[in-house]
C-alpha cells in the first residue's frame, strides 16, 4: 500500500505541475490573442498612409463559395488594391464564376469616391508543376504577381465582414511596426461536440506556435492561419517566398514559423465577428478535413505521434485516475490525504474551465457544458491524428485537392524547425 501511495503521490504531483504550467502557458495565450475589433482603430477613425496592398486567394474547386470571397474583397474600401484569385485547377464551375467576376469588375464603381477601383486578376492553374502542392504553387504564382508592398493570402471560403476590414488592419499592422498578422477566423456555427474540439485543437496549435512568448520576438516558434495570412513583402521575399514549402501540407503553420525564425515580428488576432471561415461540419467531416496535414504536424514520425498520444492521454485521463485509484490507497484513517489525490483533477477542470470561458464570452455556448466535453473532444483530436497517419501511410501518401502525393516526396519536402534561421538578420 505505501508503494501505491507514493505512485499516486508522484504522479499526482507531475499532473498538478503540468496543468498549473499549461494554464499559465494558456493565459499567455489569451493575452497574446486579443479580439481584433478591440485594436482596430474605430470606425472613421484617422489611418495612416496605407501602402498598396495584393491580396492573393488560392481556390480549388470552391464555386460555393468564391463568388462572396471574392465580392467583399472587391466591396473593401482600401484605397490600393489588386486582388490576385488562382484558380487551381477547379472542375466545378470555379473558374468559370472567376471569369464572371472579372468581367464585371472592369466596369465596376471606386469604393470611395476618388480612389481606383481595386484591380481583380484571375490566373487559371491548367497543370501542376512536379514538385509542388497545389496550394502552395497557387500562392508562389499568385505572390509573383502581387505588386504591393503587403500580400495577404487568403483561403477561399474567407468572407471579410466589414468594407474598411482591410484599411483599418493594415493600419494596424503598420502602427505596431509588425511583419506578419495573422488572423484567426470566425468558424461558426459549430456544435457542442466541435466547438469543444476546436478548443482543443486550438490550444495545441497555439501553444505548439508558441503564441505565449510572442510578445517577446524571439526567432524561434511561429505560425500562420490559412483564412489570413497579412505578410510584408520584404519579409516574405527574404525567406523566398513559398519556394522552401513546396511539398509541405501545413504551409500556412511552416510559412509563419519561418518568418519568426527569421526575426520577423509577429502577431495573432482572434476575428471574431469580423473574419469567417466556416470550419468542417460535423465530427468525421473534421476528422477528413485534417486527414491530410495532421500526420504532416508530427513531421510523418509515428515515434513523434506516439509520445504526443501519450502525454495527451495522461493530461486528459490521468488527474480523474488518479483521484478514483489514490483515494482508497490513501483514506484509511487519514481521509485529508484522500482530498489531495484529487488535487490534479481540480487543477484540469479550473484551467479548461478558464479557457473555454473565455472562448465562449467571444463566440457564445455554455462554458460547463463544453468543459465536460472536452476530454471526449481530446480523445477526438487523438483518433483524427491517427487517422491522419494511418491512412497516409496506407496509401502511400497524401490525396488533396484530387492530387495524390506521394510520402517519399512528402518527408523530402517538409520544413524542419529552425530553417527559417538561415534568413534571418544577425
Amino acid at each position: 500500500m505505501t508503494a501505491v501511495v507514493a505512485l499516486v503521490a508522484i504522479l499526482g504531483a507531475a499532473l498538478f505541475a503540468s496543468w498549473i504550467l499549461l494554464g499559465a502557458a494558456l493565459a499567455l495565450v489569451a493575452r497574446n490573442l486579443p479580439g481584433l475589433e478591440a485594436v482596430l482603430q474605430p470606425v472613421g477613425g484617422p489611418l495612416a498612409p496605407l501602402p498598396r496592398l495584393s491580396v492573393v486567394v488560392t481556390a480549388r474547386d470552391e464555386a460555393g463559395s468564391i463568388e462572396t470571397t471574392v465580392r467583399r474583397l472587391l466591396a473593401q474600401s482600401y484605397p490600393d488594391l489588386e486582388v490576385i484569385v488562382v484558380d487551381d485547377r477547379s472542375t466545378d464551375g470555379t473558374g468559370e464564376a472567376l471569369d464572371r467576376l472579372l468581367a464585371q469588375s472592369t466596369t465596376a464603381p471606386a469604393a470611395l469616391p476618388g480612389s481606383p477601383t481595386p484591380r481583380l486578376t484571375v490566373v487559371h492553374v491548367r497543370d501542376l508543376p512536379p514538385g509542388w502542392l497545389g496550394k502552395c504553387h497557387g500562392c508562389q504564382v499568385g505572390s509573383a504577381r502581387a505588386r504591393g508592398g503587403w500580400i495577404l493570402f487568403m483561403d477561399g471560403d474567407v468572407e471579410l465582414v466589414q468594407d474598411d476590414l482591410l484599411r483599418r488592419v493594415v493600419d494596424l499592422a503598420c502602427r505596431r511596426d509588425l511583419d506578419h498578422l495573422a488572423i484567426v477566423p470566425d468558424q461558426r456555427p459549430m456544435s457542442a461536440i466541435q466547438s469543444a474540439l476546436l478548443a482543443a485543437f486550438a490550444h495545441m496549435y497555439l501553444i505548439g506556435a508558441r503564441v505565449y512568448e510572442m510578445h517577446r520576438d524571439l526567432r524561434r516558434g511561429g505560425g500562420g492561419i490559412g483564412a489570413f495570412n497579412l505578410v510584408r513583402r520584404s519579409v516574405y521575399e527574404r525567406i523566398g517566398g513559398h519556394g522552401l514549402l513546396r511539398m509541405d501540407p501545413t504551409d500556412d503553420f511552416k510559412l509563419g514559423r519561418l518568418l519568426k525564425e527569421s526575426g520577423a515580428r509577429q502577431r495573432f488576432f482572434d476575428g471574431a465577428g469580423m473574419v469567417r471561415c466556416p470550419w468542417h461540419r460535423g465530427v468525421l467531416n473534421v476528422a477528413r478535413g485534417l486527414e491530410k496535414n495532421l500526420f504532416a504536424g508530427f513531421n510523418y514520425s509515428i515515434a513523434e505521434l506516439v509520445v504526443f498520444s501519450l502525454a495527451a492521454l495522461g493530461l486528459l485521463l490521468g488527474p480523474a485516475i488518479t483521484g478514483a485509484v489514490g483515494t482508497p490507497a490513501v483514506s484509511s484513517g487519514r481521509p485529508g490525504l484522500a482530498l489531495l489525490a484529487w488535487l490534479p483533477f481540480v487543477a484540469q477542470a479550473t484551467v479548461v474551465w478558464s479557457a473555454l470561458r473565455l472562448q465562449t464570452r467571444r463566440y457564445g455556448g455554455n462554458p460547463m457544458v463544453l468543459s465536460l466535453l472536452y476530454p471526449a473532444a481530446g480523445l477526438l483530436l487523438i483518433g483524427a491524428a491517427w487517422n491522419s497517419a494511418l491512412r497516409t501511410l496506407a496509401r502511400g501518401g497524401v490525396r488533396w485537392r484530387d492530387t495524390f502525393y506521394p510520402l517519399e516526396e512528402l518527408r523530402a519536402g517538409r520544413v524542419r524547425a529552425g530553417a527559417g534561421r538561415r534568413y534571418g538578420r544577425d
